[in-house]
Parts: structure tokens; C-alpha cells; sequence
């Protein structure tokens, strides 16, 4: 959501303490914007660049915003598209191209420089307020950590401000928390970057004073916690601090209803990965079942040893066994819809009855063996 007035009440951190850096950020200005075209065709493109030419995390993701806020136009004739394609790779690469989009792709595209440029970032989805009315219109931003410490990045809110170090292009680079909040709540309180996150209700009503009653929450250990984190439960985890921030709104809803779709999409994709494994498993081991029936009936010709035709038999009941581990990992899935693994369970049983038969006749008929 682009925003239709540049608050000047929003303060950003001071980049210069004194005029010695305050020229190190016009020459990163003056660099940043002028990256060969040639070189900003991909985010490791341009990541490369700036790694390149910049020797502090905080030159180097002042670089990386200028260079966004400079390079990309806000166009709302993108939002159709990324509503029908959410795909990160899709934000980043088709605004890119085209060199405009909407705040998914500012984000996406300001993010994915600073992740390849070795800083460690998020991209932050929720929602704006501005002159004391909620926007209707969802809202992506980023956070960034910088020599320890998280602050908060708003590259659509200051696109379209080229220039100098001296322009209100800063605005919304490196915001502080407690003023960001005054205009910015993301679904997930973790992102409010507060130890005392501010409810939905609070934002939308404009109840943004600091309430130490709440529990202390310690937002660095959990962001630090979060990135260590696989995608599933990264959406568990959000799903759940999102469901104890307070009565949702529609908007929160809906992002409620998008973190459990892709939970489910995730739980549904690991039983796939299961059932077929244990399907590939089956069919090694009745394959290779069949295989010493057909020795057998060739009267155990060529001969085998005890040891080989043990060997076989063990790797057979290894597979039948993991299948069935796998099964059994099936049936405690937690998703909506189920596989049913009926079937194959039945043949498992099936084909494990058989073997101990045929482990059977052979202990009787090595027995016999070794009496003639």
C-alpha cells in the first residue's frame, strides 16, 4: 500500500555523528545510485555490487535503500499480479524487471538485496493507520538487523525520493520502533520490534502508549530463535502470537486463514513425501520377495550361501519395516486431509506373512540339508 503523505513526524536514526560521516553517506548516495545497469538485472547482482564497494553493514543497507527507493516507481497496476502470484522469487523478479510494483515487491526487493548481501533481514507483512484512520489495504515493510540491534525499513513509503543524502527520502529507513508503530502494525507482534506489543485493538484505536503491565517480551530472542527455525514452524510460531495478540480484524483474519492454509499445504506435502517412500519401499521389498520365489522354484540354482540367502531376507524385512514406520508416521499426521494408507498396510502384513513362511521352509529344508 503506497502512502498518500509522508509523515513528518516519523524519524529515522541518525546515520552521520559528525561530517566525516555525514560525506561517507553522500559518497554511498553517490555510488548506490549510479550501479552499472548492467549489474541490477538480479538482487545477486546488485547484492555483488555493494558488497563489493561497501565495507559496514550500515553503508551498505543505506546503499541498498537508495537504491531501491531510487530505481523502483510504484505502480498499482502490479498488485493484480501479486495477488495471483505470492511466490517471493515472482515480488523480487518481476518488479525488478519492470522496475515498479506495489510494497510486496519494494519489500521483497529491498529484503532479498539485504539477505544477499550478508544482512540478516525480514520481510514484515500487517497493515497502516494514517491521520487517525486504519488504511484498508494490507501493507509490507522490513526489518533489518544492524550492528545487534533491529530497526525498521519502509522502502514503498519513500520511493520516489532520489537525490542526496539531505532528502526526505530517510523518513522510513531505520525507523524507530516506538515511532514506527505509530503508523505501521505488523500481523506478527515480533515485528513490532516492542517489549510490550501493542494489540490490534490498541493500534486501531489509536491506544499506542506503552503499557508495562503486559508480559515483558524479549523480541530479540525470539527473532534470533525464528531464523533458526524450518518454514512449518516458523508459520506455527506466528500463527500462535498472532492468535494471542488480541481480537483479529478482518485483515488479521484473513493472514490467520493464509498461515494455517500453508501450514496445511506443508503438513499435506510431508505426508505425500512419506506414503511414497513407503510405497517405494514395499515395491523393493516384494520385488526382491519375488525374486528368491523364482530362485527357489529354480531349485536354489545357481547355489547361494546361508549367509547370502539370510542377507536377503534381512534386507527385505528392513524395507517392510521402515514402510510401516512410515505408515504409522502417516496415520499421526496433523493435517485436515488424510492419505489413507489402508491398502498398503493390508499388503505389508501381507507380504510379511510370506516371508516368515518362506524363512520357514528354508530353516526346515537347510535342516534336511545337512542331514543327507
Amino acid at each position: 500500500m503506497k502512502s498518500v503523505l509522508i509523515l513528518v513526524c516519523v524519524a529515522c536514526v541518525t546515520l552521520a555523528g559528525n561530517s566525516q560521516d555525514a560525506d561517507a553517506y553522500r559518497e554511498a548516495d553517490r555510488i548506490s545510485l549510479h550501479i552499472p545497469i548492467a549489474q541490477t538485472n538480479t538482487t545477486a547482482d546488485i547484492a555483488s555490487f555493494i558488497k563489493a564497494h561497501f565495507d559496514t553493514d550500515e553503508k551498505k543497507v543505506w546503499a541498498i535503500y537508495t537504491w531501491v527507493t531510487a530505481n523502483i516507481r510504484y505502480d498499482a497496476d502490479s498488485i493484480h499480479r501479486v495477488i495471483l502470484d505470492e511466490d517471493n522469487y515472482e515480488l523480487v523478479s518481476y518488479a525488478l524487471r519492470r522496475r515498479k510494483g506495489v510494497c510486496e515487491n519494494f519489500a521483497a526487493i529491498f529484503n532479498d538485496i539485504c539477505r544477499k548481501s550478508g544482512l540478516l533481514s525480514f520481510m514484515v507483512d500487517g497493515y497502516t493507520s494514517q491521520n487517525g484512520s486504519v488504511d484498508r489495504s494490507t501493507h509490507a515493510w522490513c526489518t533489518v538487523c544492524i550492528d545487534n540491534k533491529w530497526l525498521l525499513y519502509d522502502p514503498t513509503w519513500d520511493a520516489g525520493f532520489a537525490g542526496g543524502y539531505t532528502t526526505p527520502r530517510a523518513h522510513y529507513f531505520q525507523a524507530s520502533p516506538g515511532i514506527f508503530i505509530h503508523s505501521h502494525i505488523p500481523f506478527d507482534p515480533m515485528f513490532q520490534l516492542l517489549n510490550y506489543p501493542i494489540t490490534y485493538k490498541e493500534f486501531n484505536s489509536g491506544n499506542l502508549g506503552m503499557n508495562s503491565s503486559k508480559p515483558y517480551f524479549n523480541y530479540t530472542d525470539s527473532l534470533n530463535a525464528y531464523e533458526k527455525l524450518n518454514p512449518l514452524n516458523k508459520y506455527i510460531a506466528a500463527l500462535s502470537r498472532i492468535q494471542s495478540n488480541g481480537a483479529p480484524n478482518e485483515k488479521v483474519k484473513t493472514k490467520i486463514s493464509k498461515l494455517k492454509m500453508e501450514i496445511e499445504i506443508i503438513y499435506q506435502d510431508k505426508d505425500s513425501v512419506l506414503y511414497n517412500s513407503a510405497i517405494a519401499d514395499y515395491n523393493y521389498a516384494i520385488n526382491n520377495f519375488n525374486n528368491f520365489v523364482t530362485y527357489r522354484n529354480n531349485q536354489f540354482k545357481p547355489a547361494k550361501t546361508n549367509a547370502e540367502i539370510k542377507a536377503i531376507f534381512d534386507g527385505i524385512e528392513k524395507r517392510i519395516n521402515s514402510a510401516t514406520g512410515k505408515l504409522k508416521e502417516l496415520n499421526q499426521s496433523k493435517a485436515t486431509l488424510t492419505l489413507d494408507s489402508g491398502d498398503v498396510e493390508y499388503a505389508l502384513a501381507n507380504l510379511s506373512t510370506r516371508v516368515k513362511e518362506q524363512k520357514e521352509f528354508i530353516k526346515n529344508y537347510q535342516g534336511t540339508a545337512k542331514q543327507n
